[in-house]
């Protein structure tokens, strides 16, 4: 008999939702151009104006202050708004800093190797040796560096939250930088939702930028929000579309299955999936007392566990795990099944087990079997560890 495998890697991508399921099963597709003035192309195109008006109303946002467009995924999305700031402020003749840390996602990271002109400079936030971004000290150095370019723009990107640890950066904590003129808010909200409990309030920010296939949509989709109180500059250029924020003939199948998904989303209890997780971190932490441990927070998403072994690197541990059904990801990314060492891990000051964290990511809804059989599999994993020592 197979043995059951148990999918624990939704940070990466989670399957589809059921809405988006059981509408591919009924083999609806939407396939002319969304641009073509024809019956079907009108079709398309209604599919994705309707989308868009229900991720306006799911995230309270205002159509007349919120410009929306859908790109690929975050990777693009996080580069478009680098790439449309370099652009605005070259053309004005300002400077730009961008602000990222060096734990975000490793596109926001990957910047700082990109040149964007002369004009850009970075800045890397500071966070404490728990992953905390450290507010106070970076408004104050921003507050000194505005001051002394008083024509500085600033792009300031925030982790809402962290894909490997799950750890949740509250947004309104970023309302004390408004104070500094030319200062925007990108909001990285990936993780977000489905996963915290305030996931559609975007209390902060002047962007917002998510990709679909973490909550149950296609791949290859996402989209961004952002305010009208600054100039775009398009990535990506052609035909127009998309009101010019990006040309290419758009997803119709892609966006259809956002709005499919957010339906499904919106069911979910949060706070039920943090009881399970609160029970799997527990049991976790007791079974790792001589074989690795759980980093934990007091802010935490509902379905992540972050975790490391001590004498285990990652790309073992994960065909360890694999080999018994257990299908995670390493907590810092692989390059040809080689583990190479997490800045998450080194940032919290665990040099030693750097290159062995592991992250275990859950279902958005979860029910007591589904926990135990989890735990069944943690159990026959960390004996058979134990008994290798």
């Amino acid at each position: 008999m197979a043995l059951e495998r148990l999918y624990l890697d939704y940070n990466a991508t989670s399957p589809l939702s059921r809405s988006v399921l059981d509408w591919l099963r009924k083999g609806e597709v939407f396939f002319a151009n969304p641009s073509s003035q024809h019956s079907d192309g009108k079709a398309s195109r209604k599919i994705i104006n309707e989308s868009k008006t229900a991720l306006y109303k799911t995230f309270s946002l205002n159509e007349k202050e919120t410009r929306l467009f859908f790109h690929s995924g975050a990777t693009e999305g996080i580069r478009t708004f680098a790439a449309s700031f370099a652009e605005m402020s070259r053309l004005a003749n300002k400077n730009l800093l961008i602000c990222t840390s060096a734990v975000d996602h490793p596109v926001s990271v990957s910047l700082a190797s990109q040149y964007f002109g002369p004009h850009v400079k970075f800045f890397e936030l500071k966070r404490d040796q728990k992953l905390h971004y450290q507010h106070q000290e970076n408004l104050l150095e921003l507050q000194k560096l505005k001051a002394s370019d008083p024509d500085l723009i600033i792009l300031y990107h925030h982790l809402w939250v962290h894909n490997e640890t799950g750890q949740v950066s509250p947004l309104e904590e970023l309302s004390k930088f408004k104070s500094i003129s030319d200062l925007y808010l990108h909001i990285d909200a990936v993780q977000a939702p489905g996963k915290i409990p305030d996931w559609q309030g975007l209390a902060e920010g002047d962007i917002w930028t998510f990709s679909a296939h973490k909550f149950g949509a296609l791949k290859g989709i996402g989209f961004s929000f952002f305010k009208n109180n600054f100039d775009f500059y398009p990535l990506l250029t052609g035909g127009g579309q998309q009101s010019n924020f990006r040309s290419g003939t758009e997803n119709v199948q892609g966006v259809y299955s956002i709005f499919l998904a957010l339906k499904d989303l919106l069911k979910i209890n949060v706070a039920n999936n943090s009881v399970k997780r609160k029970e799997l971190v527990d049991f976790m932490s007791q079974e790792l007392q001589d074989l690795g441990a759980v980093i934990d927070d007091s802010s935490v998403c509902s379905n992540t566990v972050y975790f490391y072994l001590y004498n285990l690197t990652s790309d073992i541990a994960l065909a360890l795990f694999d080999i018994n059904g257990l299908e995670i990801s390493a907590g810092s990314a692989c390059s040809s099944g080689a583990a190479k060492e997490s800045a998450v891990l080194l940032q919290l000051g665990l040099k030693a087990s750097a290159k062995n964290g592991l992250r275990l990511s859950m279902p958005l809804e979860m029910d007591k079997e589904h926990l135990n059989k989890i735990q069944e599999r943690m159990k026959l994993v960390f004996n058979r560890l134990r008994s290798s020592k």
